[in-house]
């Protein structure tokens, strides 16, 4: 079986293919491919089935009444797609799911995940741990979104991210201004404003915070 059907499971995580394959564990599933820029779900759809995206890459993101589009996150295969909303009453998808490249996603309803669930414990440990995840990482998001202004939403991911003065942002700054929403021209600016100021160093990605004082104060 493929064994990306086992992402949740904290008992076969260790084990090599061959070991799971001598288990015999089946999920009833279907599979689904995708091409390069095709939908792969529309936000506000409805959840009848796990969505596990085997191979590729896809983005989400949140389109409001107005047309403004956020940009949410990247994902990159193994990874389950909105996989916190599969029990929820209103069990729609929060995003767009679009493909970055070529994809392939495996399909698992709803009861099948609960009768995996009900046989194996180390599946519904990890499905568990892996929502709870997902909650802390939403969480984060709108703690960033909750931040006034670029300079603000730049300090607390910088105080976030803090190991003993130094930080990485972990990402490109194309990136990190979609994920803050906002232009990366004046991302780019608030920065070297910052840097300007004497409150970071910075370059290529990573820095040092030189006034903690100062970097806090923009949170206000």
């Amino acid at each position: 079986m493929n064994a990306d059907l086992l992402f949740f499971c904290t008992l076969c995580r260790e084990k090599s293919p061959e070991e799971i394959e001598k288990i015999r564990c089946t999920i009833d599933h279907k599979v689904k491919n995708y091409k390069r820029g095709e939908l792969i779900a529309s936000q506000g759809d409805r959840i009848s089935d796990l969505y596990m995206l085997t191979r590729g890459k896809v983005k989400t993101e949140i389109i409001s009444q107005s047309g403004l589009t956020v940009s949410v996150e990247e994902i990159t295969a193994p990874y389950p797609l909105a996989a916190a909303f599969i029990f929820a009453d209103n069990n729609r998808f929060p995003v767009e799911v679009t493909a970055m490249e070529d994809c392939e996603v495996i399909l698992i309803s709803k009861s099948s995940i609960e009768k995996q669930m009900a046989k194996c414990p180390g599946f519904l440990r990890g499905f568990m741990a892996f929502i709870a995840n997902r909650v802390q990482f939403l969480s984060e998001r709108l703690k960033i979104f909750s931040q006034k202004g670029i300079k603000t939403k730049i300090a607390y991911y910088i105080l976030q991210r803090d190991q003993s003065g130094t930080f990485e942002l972990g990402r490109s700054i194309a990136s990190l201004a979609e994920y803050f929403g906002v232009e990366r021209p004046s991302l780019s600016r608030a920065i070297s404003e910052m840097a300007h100021d004497g409150i970071i160093e910075f370059e290529a990605g990573k820095g040092k915070i030189l006034k903690y004082n100062d970097l806090k104060e923009l949170l206000g």
